[in-house]
């Protein structure tokens, strides 16, 4: 990481962006006229500096509204392009800098009983004891009666390629977080064919042992907020930041199963596969509103939602199961 910084720098975050050159020097010159009334030695010197740096001010606000009204504009537009070119990332992070609102600080948080913590240690260990009850469950002693398939899927167990690496390198995604190892998509895409020749022999040493690296299986947990009272850990959703390096890996092994699964999923599955997305489903229950409107129709939706569900789904499954076998 320190070779990529020496070699490709970092960016700077600036504040009031939007503000024009041409403003900047508004302000410099404003900045000259008070340094002019500091300097007056008579009453009239001073009284004509006044006059100079109250003028100077008024032009300084007339360029930042000015400055302003065609930065929101700007936005406006880009925001308008994000849509048309489905780019829900940029739009978010544009419609938040229209709106002005940013991320509130951390508060306090309350602990098993109900009482805030006030200290910050005890926050921390507060956190890590939430997660680690939520997170560290025994397996479900009950499992699915799902039938074996009649016939292997023809997924390739060989050692990953490069060709395979190569792939899984250029489809990581730009600005996201980086885990422990603070290595980011942007480091490993800055050459491809030199991360590729780096990840080849790891990946085959991993495929022969069978054992994975363990700063992969070790991550940065981010809570965040939902609804309710932010003061109770049950109101946030905890996400965890990985090492991008195993998300290639990862990816190679997911390209590999997703040609293999896709052919065999029903066309109503929207979630979790390429091309698709849950704005499907929308789009469809959307219109069967609609047409149940137009024919004056009844219809009955049931929304189900498990809470903090994790590896409850082999449960559900065998309900769901036993259930359409009880409907059929």
């Amino acid at each position: 990481m320190e070779l990529a910084e020496e070699v490709l720098g970092t960016n700077r975050q600036r504040n009031k962006e939007w503000i024009s050159a041409e403003t900047l020097e508004k302000v410099a010159e404003r900045k000259k006229k008070k340094t002019a009334i500091n300097n007056s030695r008579t009453r009239t010197e001073k009284a004509k500096a006044h006059e100079e740096y109250a003028e100077a001010h008024r032009a300084v606000k007339r360029h930042i509204r000015a400055d302003k009204k065609n930065h929101m504009e700007s936005l406006a537009v880009e925001a308008e392009d994000a849509v048309r070119h489905g780019n829900m990332r940029e739009l978010y992070a544009t419609i938040k800098k229209l709106s002005g609102k940013h991320t509130q600080s951390d508060r306090p948080v309350k602990d098993s009983d109900g009482n805030v913590i006030p200290d910050m240690e005890g926050q921390k260990q507060r956190w890590a004891e939430y997660f680690e009850n939520l997170l560290n469950r025994p397996a479900p002693r009950e499992t699915a009666d799902i039938h074996q398939a009649d016939s292997d899927l023809g997924i390739e167990c060989g050692p990953p390629s490069k060709e395979e690496i190569r792939k899984a390198v250029m489809q990581l995604k730009n600005g996201k977080a980086t885990g422990p190892d603070n290595i980011p998509a942007e480091a490993l895409k800055a050459d491809v064919e030199t991360s590729v020749d780096m990840f080849y022999p790891l990946f085959q040493n991993i495929w022969e042992k069978e054992e994975i690296p363990q700063e992969w299986k070790e991550g940065y947990i981010i809570k965040l907020p939902k609804k309710g009272d932010l003061s109770s850990c049950a109101n946030y959703r905890g996400i965890t930041l990985l090492s991008v390096p195993s998300k290639v890996f990862n990816r190679v092994l997911l390209n590999r199963m997703r040609d293999a699964v896709d052919p065999h999923l029903r066309d109503q599955q929207a979630g979790f596969r390429k091309n698709r997305s849950c704005t499907d489903q929308i789009t469809t229950l959307r219109i069967i509103l609609e047409q149940s409107i137009e024919w004056n129709s009844p219809l009955y939706i049931n929304f189900i939602d498990y809470e903090k569900a994790f590896d409850k789904h082999i449960v559900y499954q065998k309900n769901m199961l036993e259930e359409s076998y009880t409907s059929a």
